[in-house]
């Protein structure tokens, strides 16, 4: 309700208005201090950062340290993702989409997604696997170029990471979640 909509007293009860005025006071210190959509989503996320929560705090961490891979690697047209995958081809190369996203930890249709822009831009090909069933994915040289061009720039992302985790924490780091795949893939 407005302030304005409120019922007025007559001017000859001196009372009644002081208590509209002190309603009407209540009322705007009310709506000042309630929370915006944006205060709410702040405390929302807030809450998230200081969560126990492994699954939160390991999504929080990959997604700092891969926003500075992508703004290293946006330089030369690449996003992280697309970077992984045409080293991974170059280096196993010629390879089995499957076995793609098996190395890579993706499910197939993000495989595929991801492959569709290195096709298109020629720096990946698609062709016949080693049966006729099968298909294999190779780097083209125009994609072994795209991979020398985008090196300087994952270097420079990475030494920023390295800097800023400093160079004990990202050995520890390594070294647990090595630990932590290991354990959990015994487990499954």
């Amino acid at each position: 309700m407005h302030w304005m909509s409120f019922p007025r007293s007559p001017p000859r009860c001196p009372d009644r208005r002081a208590a509209d005025i002190a309603l009407h006071a209540a009322h705007v210190r009310a709506l000042m201090h309630t929370p915006s959509a944006h205060q709410v989503y702040a405390v929302g996320f807030a809450s998230l950062q200081q969560s126990e929560c492994t699954d939160a705090k390991t999504h929080q961490l990959a997604r700092l340290v891969r926003q500075h891979y992508d703004a290293e690697l946006c330089k030369v047209g690449l996003r992280t993702t697309q970077y992984r995958l045409l080293m991974e081809v170059k280096a196993h190369g010629p390879v089995r989409p499957c076995d793609l996203a098996e190395t890579l930890s993706l499910s197939p249709s993000t495989l595929t997604r991801n492959l569709k822009p290195l096709v298109s831009a020629g720096w990946l090909e698609l062709g016949p696997g080693t049966d006729g069933r099968t298909r294999s994915v190779c780097i083209t040289a125009a994609g072994r170029c795209k991979c020398a061009e985008g090196l300087p720039h994952w270097s420079m992302a990475e030494a920023r990471v390295h800097h800023m985790m400093g160079d004990q924490n990202v050995s520890a780091l390594h070294a647990l979640i090595g630990q932590c795949l290991r354990s959990m893939s015994a487990a499954e």
